[in-house]
């Protein structure tokens, strides 16, 4: 019975190592990404013109509104304490307008569907297509050509379309997050930045990298396992 036990008991320890984490393949998202959600909405805009060519008034407007949020979020940093305070303006003139009665509903809905300057169903189209394109395609090789790699023993950072790599002691790895803006992390599926150092002092910046804190998770579960190891 107590031999039956022992052999569960490493049938189950070997079940558990091979389920750990091994390495993590991490890449930082390219510059500009969080403009996606303007490109992927005038593409679909585009295309919605092509069929229904009455929509492309209306549609370009909210494509100029959405268009304007992702710049202000890309030349803004919107930490968290900043959210609140912009939460309490736009809580503070819904309840003037509310008072006031004063509608913005009828000046909005003048806008929307007054376009801007003759945009086409076209523009939209190839503006978005083309966004999109080169999003894809600098995603492609960020994941493929640059990137790094933290396993149980190293840190590999792969450059370049020779696949040139340049490898240092994972010993004594230290992780630093930062969240800078709220918007931008959302928009870029939960991104941040993160930067690793050695134990000899070298330091990687990778920047929008996306589920940051999955990410910081899993290295941590690596480093925890070098610990464990080297005991």
């Amino acid at each position: 019975m107590i031999r039956e036990c022992l052999e569960g008991n490493n049938i189950l320890s070997n079940y558990m190592t091979e389920k750990k984490l091994e390495s993590i393949h991490i890449i930082g998202l390219p510059k500009g990404s969080v403009l996606w959600p303007s490109a992927a909405f005038a593409f679909i805009s585009g295309l919605l013109g092509l069929v229904a060519p009455d929509t492309v008034q209306i549609m370009s407007g909210i494509f100029l509104i959405i268009f304007t949020f992702n710049l202000m979020i890309l030349f803004f940093d919107f930490s968290r304490g900043s959210i609140f305070g912009i939460l309490g303006i736009i809580i503070a003139l819904v309840v003037v307008l509310i008072n006031f009665e004063i509608s913005i509903l009828n000046p909005l809905i003048a806008f929307l569907k007054s376009g801007i300057f003759g945009v086409s169903a076209q523009f939209l189209f190839i503006f978005g297509a083309i966004f999109l394109t080169l999003f894809m395609i600098a995603i492609i090789i960020r994941r493929n050509f640059e990137y790094y790699v933290v396993s149980s023993n190293e840190i590999v950072r792969k450059e370049g379309f020779l696949g040139d790599a340049s490898r240092w002691n994972a010993q004594d790895l230290q992780i630093d997050k930062t969240i800078n803006d709220v918007f931008e992390s959302l928009l870029l599926f939960g991104a941040g930045d993160l930067k690793i150092t050695t134990s000899r002092g070298q330091e990687f910046h990778i920047l929008n990298v996306p589920r940051i804190n999955r990410v910081e998770h899993d290295i941590r579960q690596i480093l925890g396992k070098i610990e464990v190891d080297t005991t």
